[in-house]
């Protein structure tokens, strides 16, 4: 076993009284424009003249001349570390830049610098940033006491990270969600890892559209017998065109010229309301999958998960088939997180051509309808499974003779599971 340390998040809901939301809301309000001033500083420093200011020292020495106002109102401790998390952001900018001049980024991954804290409308997103050591959390009344304000806020839910032995609390984001019309509370923790090093199978792992996730395992048996996990997308798919009609509907009725102004922002609230709730179906789905895949594959004894990128695929195509759509950036990070909370270690791998050529020989394949590819050799498979294989394989990974096949269907209330199936592979 290796221990690692990592960054968790823990979110929990507060519960707010109207005294309570005044106060977050001021707070939040003087937070968001202390971002919103400093990050345009420092997009006309870059702009200007290129340099780039990522240093926290630079707003904190501003404290009693541009921000003396909001520096009474968050006190020394938070106004500093509201500091640090600008200087955060402008850090990552600075190694995202680094990175697309070394040629790590893909070409349809545009870098841009911290924007501000504003919604569509142009109104400041209040945000509350809290240090470490200015706050308590009383898990058995289930209360935040925020210390330089001498506040005691109620939530609901339980911590997940920050309840595990020798874990420590950090930052402290109150955030605010219009849509709901909820206070969140997101604790940052770092907690302590165990990792499984060898004595395990390895799985590759190939993202796509209709099959969303389909996994295979080196063999399990003397017999040379791998397993295939087949995660289907379809209930995604639905949910994208439902959503997609619904907005339809409600663009329609924004075009009427003859629309009252107060009907007008209506329509445009039930618009962005439509927009969250696909975004949150999307997230909840890629949840629920990352949580069930890696729960099977701890089962099966998987040590080491082997993510294929689909890189650049249909990049340039505009469409419902894009990956803007489907974000497989975030079902990645969802199954190596997921995967990481069980020791198990996930790697990323190119998967460029591996639909097109035999997991088996090696040869060019032909691809034929219902997703299956033929092999020049005489054997048929399907064509998620022969990717996942040749991920597998481009891994270190041996490639099973044949496969059992496992079906599912995540949906954004759980995962369905389906008939078993086998599934020959002969060499």
């Amino acid at each position: 076993m290796q221990r690692v340390q990592v960054q968790r998040t823990d979110t929990l809901r507060l519960l707010t009284t109207p005294e309570l939301d005044d106060f977050l809301r001021r707070v939040g309000d003087a937070t968001a424009k202390l971002i919103n001033m400093e990050n345009y500083r420092r997009r006309r420093l870059f702009f200007e003249t290129g340099r780039i200011d990522y240093s926290w020292v630079s707003a904190w020495s501003r404290r009693f001349a541009d921000y003396f106002e909001i520096y009474k109102l968050l006190g020394s401790a938070n106004f500093a570390e509201a500091c640090r998390l600008i200087s955060d952001q402008w850090k990552s900018f600075l190694g995202l830049l680094r990175a697309a001049k070394e040629g790590k980024l893909e070409p349809w991954q545009k870098v841009r610098p911290p924007g501000y804290r504003k919604d569509r409308d142009g109104q400041r997103v209040p945000i509350v940033v809290v240090r470490s050591d200015n706050y308590r959390i009383d898990l058995e009344r289930k209360v935040i006491r925020l210390g330089y304000w001498n506040v005691s806020i109620p939530f609901t839910g339980k911590p997940r990270w920050l309840t595990r032995p020798g874990a420590k609390q950090g930052r402290l984001i109150i955030v605010y969600d219009p849509v709901k019309k909820r206070w969140y509370a997101r604790i940052s923790v770092e907690v302590t890892l165990e990792r499984k090093l060898g004595g395990g199978l390895k799985a590759g792992i190939d993202l796509g559209r209709e099959r969303l996730i389909a996994l295979v395992t080196e063999p399990v048996n003397e017999k040379g017998e791998g397993v295939a996990l087949l995660y289907r997308g379809g209930p995604l798919k639905s949910d994208y065109f439902y959503f997609e009609r619904k907005i339809a509907e409600v663009d329609k009725m924004l075009s009427d010229p003859k629309l009252e102004e107060a009907d007008r922002c209506v329509l445009k609230e039930v618009r962005r309301r439509f927009y969250e709730r696909r975004k949150r179906r999307r997230d909840q789905v890629f949840a629920n999958a990352a949580a069930h895949l890696v729960g099977v594959c701890e089962e099966l004894g998987v040590a080491v998960l082997l993510l294929g990128y689909p890189r650049g695929v249909a990049q340039d195509k505009p469409g419902k088939g894009n990956t803007n759509m489907w974000s497989y950036r975030r079902l990645e990070r969802r199954i190596a997180v997921a995967a990481e909370n069980r020791g198990i270690p996930a790697f990323e791998i190119s998967e460029n051509n591996t639909s097109k050529v035999c997991a088996r020989h090696g040869c060019e394949v032909v691809r034929g309808p219902r997703g299956l590819v033929r092999c020049p050799y005489g054997h048929t498979m399907h064509a998620d499974v022969n990717a996942a294989m040749n991920i597998l394989a481009r891994g270190g990974g041996r490639v099973p003779v044949r496969v059992r096949v496992l079906s599912f269907i995540p949906t954004a209330s759980g995962v369905i599971a389906v008939n078993e199936k086998k599934s020959s592979n002969p060499a």
